[in-house]
């Protein structure tokens, strides 16, 4: 089966499970060991700066940062148990559902990506930092 790119959206975007940009702010200050991970590349967390509890993983890197054996792996994607957070640059949230799957499959129990992604964190009051 061929599928296009907005199929393709589709598909990780309904596997994944989405939390408000609301709703994650409050876990973010209510829970000091949630994490954002943030997807995006560079110059999109250049342009806008990153949440100040957020990981960098640009790319496909979240899967060897979460993967125990890998010599990339990050200490901040050690504990399986974590409330995680994902996040890209903005609606549809492709690429922070592509993320929460990625670490969902690799054995994460609390994983949801943020609807609308850092646009949409930004919007409800995120303060932001530099990268």
């Amino acid at each position: 089966m061929v599928l296009t790119f907005a199929q393709m959206e589709a598909q990780e975007i309904s596997k994944a499970n989405p939390i408000s940009a609301t709703d994650a702010l409050a876990v973010l200050i209510e829970d000091p060991n949630a994490l954002v991970v943030d997807v995006r590349d560079s110059a999109e967390m250049a342009a806008t700066g990153i949440s100040p509890r957020a990981i960098l993983a640009p790319g496909r890197a979240v899967a060897w940062m979460a993967d125990l054996e890998s010599e990339y792996r990050s200490q901040e994607l050690q504990d399986r148990g974590r409330r995680i957070f994902t996040t890209c640059g903005g609606a549809p949230s492709y690429r922070g559902a592509a993320a929460a799957n990625v670490l969902t499959a690799m054995g994460f129990q609390n994983v949801q990506f943020i609807d609308g992604g850092m646009a949409a964190l930004i919007a409800a009051g995120s303060s932001t930092k530099q990268p």
